[in-house]
């Protein structure tokens, strides 16, 4: 192990937010539309400093967006030893209580570990930020496995992503809390003020205190009047067992219904959408996406999202998750569309493990602990670290830039549009495919599901 150091706290420093601020910052800077994109995108994007028109005057050459999103983890956690990034501080060593001079080290995750889930609630993802400190992961997700890494060894296809692509070291999660609020930042640039997870509609409402859900603008939207097109792909398994998750009865992770509101699907709580039989037609199933890639159908914007057995999401077994996107990057490296195409990677949330970098505090809501995201494009910058900030609303910046739409909220509006990770002017990279071998994963098992209290009582930050 690396060097220790011990740090001293009297006591944990809470970041206290009021309801009435929640609502003031949301309804000021999140629910705001902001005017159409100058028709010269790469113009625009060009005026941005540290980009140049070279860099960006290509940007036509992406004629597909393919948005792979995975479940929980956090940038250290993956990518935390991976040469040359923002990576695990040597000296780290993180107090087991708050005022606690034990402390627990980074270290190589066991195998089939950990066996329950770490918390990623709001009020336990405050606790673990700890005021900026980043300090009180070990105590407020109630496990040492908070501090396990895992590296080339056990996720080694998206480490050789990264090497032939390129790896973003600052991209934060949306918000700091759970999966939906997330997930729906990947929609719509904002939550709707939003902080918990719930399971089906009727929880929506009463969350939201609308009977409607999710009463402002998405992306698909804006693409639908762009004539953009655009599908959501989500992954089915008819013959998975059921997996049911604490906070309601989630059995649609285990066999997504693709048009059927659920935590990693948010788009049918949009009444807009829901209650729209055309547009709930581009709601299907992963399969489809594979009969698209052979086909020559593939719509301009692509989003993809894993059922329970291949989303990585604790205790589901990360090599599964891992060679799921390998087989989607290659079928996609393999077909017609790998020369117009653009794929993002990225993990919804940190999943309750460290990281060290104290995310920006853009707002009330976020931003939420760093996360994992790769870009593979044949115009990625090879072998490069984007040191830039970003959030989901850049992916979402990058979509509205390329096809001259407007944004949805302050956030895509004021988010990098993420050219620096492009260089249209080069040679286009080759695919590069993994070969996948005929037995890379155990068979799916039925999970116990269970997650690790916190080691002390943590205030509700949302009062």
């Amino acid at each position: 192990m690396k060097g220790v150091t011990r740090r001293t706290w009297t006591k944990p420093p809470w970041l206290i937010l009021s309801a009435g601020l929640l609502l003031g910052v949301w309804g000021a800077g999140q629910a705001r539309s902001r005017p159409s994109t100058p028709p010269d995108a790469a113009a625009r994007a060009a005026s941005q400093a540290g980009t140049s028109a070279a860099e960006t005057q290509g940007m036509d050459k992406i004629q597909h967006v393919i948005w792979i999103i995975q479940e929980n983890h956090s940038f250290d956690n993956y990518f935390g030893t991976y040469p040359g990034v923002d990576g695990i501080p040597p000296s780290t060593c993180l107090p087991k209580l708050p005022g606690s001079q034990d402390c627990v080290e980074p270290f190589h995750m066991p195998a089939e570990q950990p066996v329950c889930d770490l918390s990623h609630e709001w009020n336990v993802a405050h606790a673990a930020y700890d005021h900026g400190t980043m300090a009180g992961f070990v105590w407020a997700e109630g496990s040492p496995y908070t501090m396990g890494y895992y590296d080339r060894r056990d996720i080694p296809n998206y480490w050789k992503y990264a090497r032939h692509f390129t790896l973003f070291d600052h991209f934060f999660s949306s918000l700091e809390g759970p999966s939906l609020p997330n997930h729906v930042y990947t929609v719509a640039a904002q939550s709707g003020g939003l902080i918990v997870n719930v399971a089906t509609l009727k929880q929506l409402e009463q969350a939201l205190h609308n009977p409607e859900g999710f009463t402002f603008q998405s992306i698909v939207t804006l693409l639908t009047a762009g004539n953009v097109s655009w599908k959501y792909y989500v992954e089915t398994n008819p013959n998975a067992p059921v997996t049911t998750l604490d906070f309601g009865n989630s059995k649609e992770i285990s066999n997504p219904e693709p048009q059927q509101f659920y935590v990693w699907n948010p788009l049918p709580g949009f009444p807009s959408i829901r209650d729209n039989p055309k547009l709930m037609g581009h709601l299907v199933a992963q399969e489809e996406f594979l009969r698209d890639l052979r086909d020559g159908t593939l719509p301009q914007v692509s989003y993809l999202v894993p059922d329970w057995d291949d989303s990585e999401h604790p205790p589901a077994v990360i090599g599964s998750g891992m060679w799921y996107v390998t087989k989607l990057i290659n079928a996609i490296m393999q077909s017609r569309y790998w020369h117009s195409s653009a794929i993002f990677l990225t993990w919804d949330d940190y999943g309750g493990f460290y990281d060290h970098v104290p995310p920006p505090q853009l707002d009330a809501f976020g931003f939420g602990p760093r996360v994992p995201a790769l870009l593979l494009s044949p115009y990625a910058r090879r072998g490069h670290i984007d040191r830039e900030t970003y959030e989901f609303s850049s992916i979402l910046k990058f979509i509205e830039t390329r096809w001259h739409l407007p944004q949805l909220t302050s956030r895509d509006a004021e988010a990098s549009d993420m050219m620096r990770a492009f260089k249209f002017d080069q040679k286009p990279l080759p695919p590069y495919v993994i070969p996948v071998p005929a037995a890379n994963t155990p068979p799916p098992g039925k999970y116990r599901y269970c997650m690790y209290p916190s080691s002390v009582p943590i205030p509700d930050v949302r009062q």
